[in-house]
């Protein structure tokens, strides 16, 4: 097989933020997606080729049991896996001229002299960096303290050796971007992912959403104690292990509602007075771009790109992770403060077709790189910028 562009992404234990990046990306560059393996029940779509390369290693016995327990990052024998097996990766992958790497672990593909990697990691894996010490804090048994610390020094060291075979970082946002130039210490171009649905503005029926998988690092739970001592309706959406504790709690109280999973949630945000978002220290943060999108102000958490999105008084408020600071924020909050046209005119940096131009920019010039075969293309020029 010969070829020109294709995508490289880790795996897909499901259909999350990062397997949607892999999907449009393979969109815009019409190019294949390989990947390490893809989890039973995951519904991809037909215009897409996705290419698995060691699918039954993940997910037939005996090796199943230990590798699909807690994947995509909570297993570390999975991850372990996943890196020594994109080492090599597909027989037909050294046939291409560019390969897009999507999630941090497909950087460490061994590439050929000749191919150009663009790598798009979404961020430096988390629990090595800038969440390394929260992560660390679960552990302080002496002993069990220093064989995490000795694994992720190890960790650390595999993670910044791949960096060699990197041409080009692309971040999805500011945010990351700065943390590739203070981890890696190299700079990288920001495309912002795609907001991809129907999301409009159909009025305001009088509550506040929140939407998301239900995760501790979601923050949702704090919301609804915020909400439980308002007079405002709280309606949250999303599915997760949070979603029993979070029902539990809110039968107790008349204005907060968890709906549990929605499949048309553009038509719950359409009608919603605004979106209330906190995630900790979120990397890019999808909800907010499609709440913006959608014209909708957006009650944001000051942390994270989160506190990039938010224009204070234009697009949102911005509220400290407490229940206190979300209370107050919800409560100074008028929405006749807010223009839902100057909302989604902000939020056009997060549209499609500026997805694929900023892509296929990328792409070209290190498409271009190679057929001069030069070690560099020009200068770098921050994408989002124009």
């Amino acid at each position: 097989m010969t070829g020109d562009v294709a995508v490289l992404h880790d795996r897909f234990p499901g259909i999350g933020g990062g397997e949607t990046f892999a999907l449009e990306a393979a969109r815009v560059l019409d190019a294949p997606i390989y990947t390490a393996y893809v989890a039973e029940g995951t519904d991809l779509p037909a215009d897409v080729e996705v290419i698995p390369f060691r699918q039954s290693k993940y997910t037939s016995r005996p090796w199943n049991h230990l590798l699909e327990w807690k994947n995509e990052g909570m297993n570390p024998l999975e991850t372990l896996n996943v890196a020594l097996d994109l080492t090599d990766a597909h027989d037909d992958l050294p046939a291409y001229d560019v390969v897009l790497e999507s999630a941090p672990l497909s950087k460490f593909y061994v590439p050929t002299v000749d191919q150009r990697i663009v790598h798009y990691p979404h961020s430096p894996p988390r629990w090595l960096y800038d969440l390394y010490r929260d992560r660390l804090s679960s552990f302080r048994w002496p002993i069990v303290e220093a064989g995490v610390k000795g694994y992720a020094k190890c960790w650390r060291a595999l993670d910044k050796e791949a960096n060699d075979y990197v041409d080009r970082f692309v971040a999805n946002s500011d945010l990351v971007r700065a943390r590739i130039r203070r981890y890696y210490d190299r700079d990288a171009d920001v495309v912002y992912p795609p907001v991809t649905g129907d999301w409009r503005d159909e009025g305001d029926e009088g509550y506040f959403v929140t939407w998301s998988r239900l995760a501790p690092e979601k923050r949702v739970g704090l919301i609804a104690k915020a909400f439980a001592g308002l007079d405002e309706r709280l309606v949250i959406a999303g599915d997760g292990k949070q979603r029993e504790p979070l029902e539990r709690f809110a039968a107790n109280y008349d204005n907060v509602e968890v709906r549990g999973y929605v499949e048309d949630v553009e038509s719950l945000v359409a009608r919603a007075t605004a979106v209330v978002y906190a995630p900790k220290q979120e990397d890019f943060g999808l909800v907010g771009a499609e709440a913006m999108t959608a014209g909708k102000p957006l009650l944001g958490v000051d942390e994270g790109f989160t506190s990039y999105q938010v224009e204070e008084g234009r697009t949102g408020l911005l509220f400290e992770p407490t229940v206190t600071s979300i209370r107050e924020t919800v409560r100074r909050f008028d929405p006749d403060d807010f223009d839902a046209d100057e909302i989604q005119a902000a939020a056009s940096r997060y549209a499609y077709d500026r997805f694929a131009r900023d892509l296929r920019e990328v792409v070209d010039r290190e498409r271009r790189a190679d057929a001069s075969g030069t070690a560099g293309a020009s200068p770098f020029r921050e994408v989002v910028d124009r």
